[in-house]
């Protein structure tokens, strides 16, 4: 097995990079839904939610210059790569938009952010606006990106069993 991203093939990387964060987005996405299911407090949901989201982010930029660095070894099906690349982009812009748009929000509301208990920004003054404004934006695209993962599934499938083409193969 390769590191590297082949013609008939994503490589270890990109594939230990896109399982770990489509488990983390899951686990992000359904915080709420896992506090209430093991009875946590919702200060460690929160303290869980910002550490798996800051993680992500970090993951996303991984993912991004491992992207760069395997550009051209995969093409998209060529009837669909314009589809292909308008999805990757969009995933990737709410990826990035979202675990900033939180981090601006815990700025804004004065509490700060922890990566696992860990202090990453310290406490500080409230500034309503900006925590207004970034968890509105943060929540309006959490929400897309749950349409944006059922797309991405459903093109998986599509690949699959549509064009037969193996691209969900490609990244199991």
């Amino acid at each position: 097995m390769s590191w590297l991203d082949s013609e008939q093939r994503y490589g270890a990387v990109s594939r230990a990079i896109h399982w770990s964060m489509a488990t983390l987005l899951l686990l992000m996405l359904g915080t709420e839904w896992l506090a209430e299911l093991v009875g946590m407090s919702e200060r460690e949901a929160m303290g869980l939610h910002k550490s798996v989201g800051v993680v992500l982010l970090g993951l996303l930029v991984l993912r991004l210059l491992w992207r760069g660095m395997n550009h051209g070894r995969l093409e998209a099906h060529a009837h669909w790569k314009w589809a292909a690349r308008l999805g990757h982009l969009a995933l990737y812009g709410a990826m990035l938009v979202i675990p900033v748009s939180g981090l601006l929000a815990a700025l804004g509301s004065g509490h700060g952010v922890e990566l696992f208990g860990l202090p990453l920004i310290a406490p500080g003054a409230e500034i309503e606006w900006l925590e207004e404004a970034a968890a509105e934006t943060h929540e309006v695209l959490a929400n897309l990106l749950w349409l944006l993962i059922g797309g991405h599934v459903a093109a998986s499938l599509a690949h699959q069993f549509w064009l037969r083409d193996h691209t969900l193969k490609r990244m199991a």
